[in-house]
């Protein structure tokens, strides 16, 4: 299976900030997400939690699966999950905190059951804990396996409770997951899963490669080809192309907030996104697969709304702004960006657009750890970068809205969102919360810390010879039932 070039610098499921590929078939979640086939639309139903009950709006008592073993051989219980939860809650390292602004602890019941102790009404909680949370840093690690070797070996050797135990991962290039053998869960056919004797995950840079191995047969799976290979791949009779439209990627840009010139100059924020033309960009750089995106919230995400205000392309309105920013003579800004398609695209036509209305602008490409490391220690004045665009439940946003959140990378810090967003987590009516969340998206629009360009929805190309795969909520697919049809 190909992937593009990311991958995560530690597969600790907790502290796992991007994509670990292969890690969701060596560990699992509490819930799972469905689909739907004919709605397209995501629920959740049991994993290794087997049934839930919400006995009143401040806990969530859980059922768990028995007979379940990790990996290293040691059992899933009650005690092992309170554990995993803690570790997600107080951690140092931990991304998962902002998954769990709702949790306020976990209570073992007995053996196989869990209570779930909210500080308010569990909205988007249960989304959160399931394999829905598209890095899967909720998921379930040994505990017997830390206490034995320590917190450093499940970074660099998970053990979960998957179909596949952990093999090979050569940093970068690829992970290899084998069989296992005593996997809890059951085929259709009566048979025990998984079919598979192993897997290859690679990392593949280049999207044209990507399309050439998969049309090839060097590789059976690929995702998030470009869209100049649409027409070979749709005209292969062994390929199936499928598009993840509630799953897409935004290219979007973030400010520093906390440092000039964005920083503290709203109306120099402003002219950035009044400066880029949406559609011209969405055409140029999506090559026929792109749509242009002018909202923080992606589309299918409770609360979005197109009737709410946004920036629109208004050349003369932006020049004006840089002039009413105290920028008579136009400023110097300098944007960082990953070293990747279609970054770098982007990057440069929203430099031409940025040039021409007095913000001239020097463009920085570096590799991604780098500059991650960089956005996250504020050391930037602009980044430009993709995300995924759509969230089961807008509180999963946070991560990139409030102060703690492990995403917010433009630095800001601003009371009225973090109590909007805040609210909209402890509001159990989905009216209520539509109407929170539409606020929340009004602040954002003012504050314009955030602005996005274009966005394309993701997709997959699998070979036929491969039955039984399901789609998932982020891109990819699931191979839990997968078999190879020779």
């Amino acid at each position: 299976m190909g992937k593009r070039n990311e991958w995560a610098p530690n597969l600790d499921p907790i502290q796992v900030t991007v994509e670990a590929m292969g890690l969701d078939m060596v560990v699992q979640e509490l819930f799972r997400g469905k689909q739907d086939p004919k709605t397209q639309l995501f629920s959740l139903v049991p994993g290794l939690a087997e049934s839930w009950t919400q006995p009143d709006p401040k806990s969530v008592v859980v059922k768990l699966r028995k007979g379940v073993v990790f990996h290293d051989g040691s059992p899933f219980n009650a005690q092992v999950v309170k554990w995993n939860i803690d570790r997600m809650l107080s951690h140092p390292k931990s991304a998962a905190k902002t998954d769990l602004l709702t949790l306020d602890s976990a209570t073992v019941v007995d053996d196989y059951t869990v209570r779930l102790n909210l500080k308010s009404p569990p909205a988007g909680l249960l989304e959160r804990l399931s394999d829905l949370n598209t890095q899967h840093r909720t998921a379930m690690s040994s505990k017997e396996a830390v206490d034995k070797n320590g917190e450093d070996y499940i970074s660099r050797h998970p053990v979960g409770t998957g179909p596949f135990t952990f093999a090979e991962w050569k940093t970068g290039e690829s992970m290899t997951v084998k069989k296992w053998d005593k996997y809890w869960e059951m085929g259709e056919d009566g048979q025990p899963l998984p079919y598979l004797d192993s897997i290859i995950f690679r990392w593949v840079a280049d999207k044209t490669v990507k399309a050439v191995e998969i049309r090839t047969g060097n590789l059976d799976i690929v995702d998030e080809i470009d869209a100049k290979d649409f027409a070979a791949i749709k005209a292969s009779p062994d390929l199936e192309f499928v598009e993840y439209p509630w799953s897409s990627q935004v290219q979007y840009l973030f400010f520093n907030m906390q440092q000039p010139p964005f920083g503290g100059n709203v109306k120099l924020r402003q002219a950035a996104l009044y400066a880029i033309d949406h559609e011209n960009i969405a055409k140029t750089v999506g090559l026929g697969a792109g749509y242009p995106a002018y909202y923080f919230w992606g589309k299918g995400t409770l609360g979005y709304d197109e009737s709410l205000p946004r920036y629109g392309f208004q050349p003369d309105k932006a020049k004006q702004l840089v002039k009413d920013a105290g920028f008579p003579n136009g400023v110097d800004a300098n944007a960082t960006l990953i070293a990747r398609e279609p970054d770098n695209r982007t990057a440069q036509v929203i430099k031409s657009m940025w040039d021409a209305v007095g913000i001239r602008t020097v463009l920085d490409p570096i590799e991604r750890t780098a500059v991650v490391a960089k956005w996250q220690k504020g050391d930037f004045e602009v980044g430009l970068s993709g995300r995924g665009w759509g969230e089961m439940d807008p509180d999963g946003y946070s991560y990139r809205l409030i102060k703690e959140g492990s995403f917010n990378f433009a630095q800001w810090d601003d009371a009225n969102v973090t109590q909007c967003m805040a609210d909209g987590r402890n509001t159990a009516e989905e009216a209520k919360r539509i109407e929170i969340y539409k606020r929340c998206q009004q602040i954002i629009y003012e504050q314009a810390p955030y602005g996005q360009s274009w966005y394309f929805p993701k997709n997959v190309v699998v070979n036929k010879k491969v039955k039984g795969w399901l789609t998932t909520w982020h891109e990819g697919v699931r191979l839990t039932y997968a078999w190879l049809d020779k």
